[in-house]
């Protein structure tokens, strides 16, 4: 009998998790951008987490940006309009990658090579020289030449005006409202601006592109033997990622960089950064830098200095936290017409940065319903408002927020007629689960019975007996 009692219970809740777990599979809704019209996420971030305080010396331009979580850590001056320098070949690169084939062969041309100034850093390229477009993307990205960057817009775009017209096309596409390019490898003209916001856009992008990412991360590359050339050696100028040529600049988070300069003492720098779980986009521009007396000797760079300084409040004051997991319910809404409320819930995970001192009471949520009364029937997964995680009086975070579970008008049975894949999926699952749940409590109810009027017979036959005891011993 105990055996018996056992077994009905481990059946009874069998049934019951199987009822839990069927709703649970079921879809929740299609994944939407983390993009905030206002707060701290993404690139184009009105407000950062560090606030207006200024915390550089000298540089013109400055962001600082986990590109894990999308969270504006820190900027100064974003949108002021500020020489590219160097930085134009960061678009050129991008570029080169959408549109051309690495392993293509190019020959060097006299035009191409006359577009560049006399004395800019070059990679000593010859007219009628054959070289493969990424050679002369390392020559370019590495070692900073010049003469690469025009001998690659010229094979990209046909001409350098071309070339020079799509990277402004790209710029826009990207979202970059301050730029304007007017070359391909950022030597100085009247006419040419950009700002640190847009800068660390195109980098953004650029870094989606393995082949971007290897460029950006070398330290050293050998350029084979040409028709025209011996073998070149390039060791790259982002000192803080090597110890090739400066050895006290080098900081082992830095995981790529390029750098820019308008003079010896006028650097800019744009580096990744990674340590901890967290993985920084920096971007400083026009940092002063200082000489020795005579000139000769650079004192201090600037850029690397504050570079490394804006890295260590990054890395030093914040850390990647999960504020809101994917279908966690968040609130009930009343629903004309319908059967019964709504639950809304996320749909989606949100991850952001948030300093190291945030308690659990520094954050907040607001859940703003879609529309001012929801009209039954509502589907499980259907957009019915805006979840906006605030942090400290900030936006760090927006998700839709879904339906968790569909709501009926009464008496109407409210399946669509033509059902997703995902979805006739998810309701022969069900379905099936619901069925074998039914026939496992049917089950259950009649082995219950069945022990009850077992119990009953025995109880019976025990009173027979007794009564036969009784009368036999009168």
């Amino acid at each position: 009998m105990k055996k018996m009692r056992r077994f009905c219970l481990l059946l009874l809740v069998a049934a019951f998790m199987m009822g839990l777990c069927a709703p649970a599979m079921a879809a929740a809704g299609d994944e939407v951008s983390l993009a905030v019209s206002s707060g701290c996420v993404t690139l184009d971030a009105v407000v950062c987490l560090k606030g207006s305080e200024k915390l550089l010396d000298t540089a013109k331009g400055v962001i600082l940006y986990e590109l894990d979580s999308q969270t504006m850590i820190y900027f100064w001056n974003p949108d002021q309009r500020v020489d590219p320098s160097g930085m134009n070949k960061l678009m050129t690169a991008l570029l080169a990658l959408e549109i051309g084939d690495p392993d293509a062969v190019v020959t060097v041309s006299k035009s191409a090579l006359a577009s560049v100034a006399v004395g800019s850093v070059s990679a000593g390229l010859k007219a009628g020289e054959e070289i493969t477009l990424r050679d002369l993307l390392y020559c370019m990205m590495v070692g900073s030449a010049n003469d690469a960057a025009a001998v690659i817009a010229e094979h990209i775009g046909t001409s350098q005006g071309a070339f020079v017209g799509l990277m402004n096309q790209r710029a826009k596409e990207l979202g970059c409202e301050n730029t304007q390019f007017m070359n391909a490898n950022g030597l100085s003209h009247e006419e040419q601006y950009t700002t640190a916001r847009d800068l660390a856009k195109i980098t953004e992008a650029a870094l989606h592109n393995e082949i971007f990412v290897e460029l950006f991360s070398t330290i050293k590359y050998t350029v084979p033997a040409t028709n025209k050339s011996e073998a070149r050696e390039l060791v790259t100028t982002n000192h803080l990622m090597s110890t090739e040529t400066v050895r006290n600049q080098f900081d082992e988070r830095v995981t790529g960089g390029k750098t820019g300069a308008l003079s010896t003492t006028d650097r800019s720098l744009i580096c990744t950064a990674e340590s901890g779980g967290k993985r920084y986009l920096a971007v400083v521009m026009s940092a002063q830098g200082t000489v020795t007396a005579n000139g000769l000797s650079v004192k201090t760079f600037g850029s690397l200095e504050e570079t490394r300084e804006l890295l260590d409040h990054g890395f030093g004051h914040y850390s990647v936290r999960q504020v809101l997991q994917k279908e966690q319910v968040m609130e009930q809404f009343q629903v004309t017409g319908g059967e019964n409320d709504v639950i809304g819930g996320s749909a989606e995970d949100i991850v952001v940065s948030l300093p190291t001192d945030a308690v659990a009471e520094d954050v907040t949520y607001q859940c703003v319903s879609a529309d001012s009364a929801l009209t039954a029937p509502i589907e499980r997964g259907q957009k019915i408002g805006t979840i906006e995680v605030w942090f400290r009086g900030i936006c760090v975070g927006q998700c839709d927020m879904i339906a968790m579970y569909g709501v009926d008008q009464p008496g109407v049975n409210n399946i669509s007629l033509t059902p997703s894949a995902e979805e006739k999926a998810g309701s022969t699952l069900r379905n099936w689960m619901f069925t074998g749940g039914v026939v496992l409590l049917g089950v259950i109810a009649v082995m219950g019975i069945g022990v009850v009027v077992l119990r009953l017979v025995r109880q019976s036959q025990r009173k027979r007996r007794h009564k036969l005891i009784n009368e036999r011993s009168r």
